[in-house]
């Protein structure tokens, strides 16, 4: 499912409700939109060095989550879809520019192409969460 497409077509209310005891619909997209730049500027300052990104040497998001939280919580949804389109892009443009097949010969680069090992991809999972809270099929 498109990511983008499925928040654009979301209604005005949907926005403030409640997926988890932390989050509204608005801050899973903004924690979309910063692990999207996350995974943007980690492929740049890793692929090419032979090191893994910081985010797969641990299990611990929390100071991460955090301070994505506290950095678009102002912005309306309109402006989290801009930004998250452009990271998207930008994303798409990496893996093109570097080549697919090179960053799959490479091990440990499921984070690269979002493939959810054995079950959801972790954008697939959280649009299932809006989507329950949102007592959608």
């Amino acid at each position: 499912m498109d990511v983008i497409t499925f928040f654009k077509s979301l209604k005005l209310e949907d926005w403030n409700k409640r997926v988890t005891q932390k989050w509204t619909v608005k801050d899973v997209l903004s924690h979309l939109v910063g692990w999207s730049r996350e995974v943007v500027i980690e492929l740049r300052n890793t692929l090419g060095k032979e090191i893994e990104p910081w985010f797969m040497k641990t299990d611990d998001y929390t100071e991460f989550n955090e301070k994505i939280y506290n950095e678009f919580k102002n912005k309306l949804p309109e402006e989290l879809l801009t930004e998250f389109t452009k990271w998207e892009k930008d994303w798409e443009n990496e893996i093109k520019n570097i080549g697919e097949d090179k960053i799959r010969q490479r091990k440990n680069t499921d984070w690269v192409f979002d493939d959810g090992e054995g079950g959801e991809s972790h954008f697939e999972h959280h649009i299932n969460q809006v989507k329950k809270a949102l007592n959608m099929p």
